[in-house]
């Protein structure tokens, strides 16, 4: 009869206990708080345009920027030379932000990464010359110090950020783990942020 009693307790316990797990798991999922997304999706990439692996991903990142609107997607670069590595990163950084003062950092941006092994001073302004900027501004830009702030702040940033290495791509403050289909994955990535704004928006309606 003890026995008995023991094996009673022991199964309403265990009966007990899984009601309890069942009623926190249900209480945890109902209380997250959604992830509220917003248009446009911000996609930021820590860069260099001497690394490698930065030109590689350039074009993935080339082909995936240009299937979203602006609207959509708000493509931020920003400068992460790797001075201990690449002579040139550093320069080309200021370079790209003194194109930005006449309205042409995209354009400089693809001109460095196309030709990365061509980064030289000369080459910096023969690339200006390219995109007929004006070469006396560009050439005092080089030497503005709001224009190389950019590119500190930039590596300030990242490293505050706990970022040293390149290409670092951050969606909506959220670190990517690159795979080894990195446009898929990052298409992916963000048309599913852009979904769930737009559901969200839809909701508020």
């Amino acid at each position: 009869m003890k026995n008995l009693n023991t094996n009673i307790v022991l199964v309403v316990s265990i009966v007990l206990g899984i009601g309890l797990f069942v009623g926190l798991v249900y209480f945890i999922k109902s209380n997250k708080t959604e992830e509220v997304v917003e248009l446009p999706i911000v996609l930021e990439e820590f860069s260099d345009f001497q690394c490698p692996a930065c030109k590689a991903y350039f074009e993935v990142v080339e082909t995936v920027r240009s299937e979203f609107s602006e609207e959509e997607l708000d493509f931020q670069y920003k400068h992460l030379p790797l001075t201990s590595i690449h002579e040139y990163a550093y320069s080309s950084a200021i370079a790209s932000e003194a194109a930005r003062e006449q309205g042409k950092f995209i354009e400089y941006y693809r001109i460095l990464f196309e030709n990365q092994e061509n980064l030289t001073e000369e080459d910096l302004l023969k690339y200006a010359q390219d995109l007929e900027l004006d070469i006396d501004k560009f050439k005092s830009d080089l030497e503005n110090p709001d224009v190389i702030a950019r590119v500190d702040n930039d590596a300030k940033e990242a490293e505050d950020r706990g970022y040293d290495s390149t290409p670092t791509f951050v969606l909506n403050g959220k670190r990517l783990t690159m795979s080894t289909n990195p446009e898929e994955q990052l298409r992916n990535a963000i048309q599913e942020k852009i979904d769930l704004a737009k559901s969200q928006t839809q909701t508020t309606e």
